[in-house]
């Protein structure tokens, strides 16, 4: 198996080069084709059980979707990037061809980092072109001993409103002014332009409020994990604490979408749905990954 990929990618990296000289022109096919021979060296290393190298080829791959769906334009500079990442990739495959196990090319982490910048502009700017504002996550814990609970949460679900737009909250206002719920905690996502530090400063001096959580949220609106993954990654790097907010129907509890999950509750990332079923799935597995 190590032997027909290796063989393999030997023709891939020569036709990658080939490709590589006519990126400039911008032209759809010779995108098309880098895509493709980077899908199929990911695909053939995972087979081989070369996990750093398929890893690798999946962040070319995503990279390369972004430029064929027109959330990246070709430039001189990810031109340049899409080069040093094809060098990195021939690198890393005459490691394993050497025998080097766990071998990494000096340049391997700059170049991952570089990628990965590409993929969080592409998602940033998505958002900037459909002039969506900031969504903020506000989970607000309130004292199980206080009869004033509902009456608080009602309060403070106003003065969110104040802030921002009120795009959902769980309990709901009328189940707090109907007495139906009395809550030991207020679930509020809201939208507008704000900062998380705003909002945590506005609620938590209120009574009876034992804590505030405010996270930002990345919607999931499809199961590209990886680019989701690395997305946020991104983002947790400029000081931002995350929530999933996942769109009904996005979630299939398949083996990608489970190991996705697991990750994201490892590295204490909330998952959140308005979906009633979609939210009571992701808690159970919270809960079950917590335990």
């Amino acid at each position: 198996m190590l032997r027909e990929f290796l063989n393999e990618a030997h023709e891939q990296l020569d036709m990658l080069e080939q490709l590589f000289l006519k990126l400039e022109e911008s032209d759809n096919r010779t995108i098309d084709a880098i895509f493709r021979i980077a899908h199929t060296l990911k695909g053939s290393a995972a087979c081989a059980g070369l996990k750093d190298v398929a890893e690798f080829a999946h962040k070319m791959e995503t990279l390369l979707d972004s430029i064929r769906k027109g959330e990246v334009v070709i430039s001189e500079s990810v031109c340049n990037l899409l080069l040093q990442s094809g060098d990195v990739l021939r690198a890393l495959i005459h490691g394993v061809e050497e025998g080097l196990e766990n071998y990494v090319p000096p340049e391997y982490s700059t170049i991952v980092n570089e990628l990965e910048r590409a993929f969080a502009r592409s998602f940033i700017s998505a958002r900037e072109n459909d002039n969506t504002c900031e969504k903020l996550l506000v989970r607000v814990g309130l004292d199980r001993s206080s009869e004033m609970r509902a009456a608080r949460g009602f309060v403070i679900l106003k003065r969110l409103e104040d802030m921002g737009r009120l795009k959902f909250s769980r309990p709901s206002e009328n189940e707090l002014l109907s007495g139906q719920v009395v809550p030991d905690a207020i679930l509020v996502v809201v939208e507008g332009d704000m900062e998380d530090q705003d909002l945590y400063e506005c609620i938590a001096g209120y009574p009876d409020v034992t804590d505030v959580d405010v996270r930002y949220m990345v919607e999931v609106r499809e199961t590209d994990w990886m680019r989701y993954k690395e997305y946020v990654s991104v983002l947790e790097s400029k000081g931002k604490r995350i929530v999933l907010d996942f769109v009904p129907g996005t979630l299939k509890l398949d083996g990608g979408a489970l190991r996705f999950l697991s990750e994201a509750l490892r590295r204490g990332w909330l998952l959140h749905s308005n979906d009633d079923l979609t939210y009571r799935v992701l808690s159970r597995i919270t809960l079950k990954q917590v335990g």
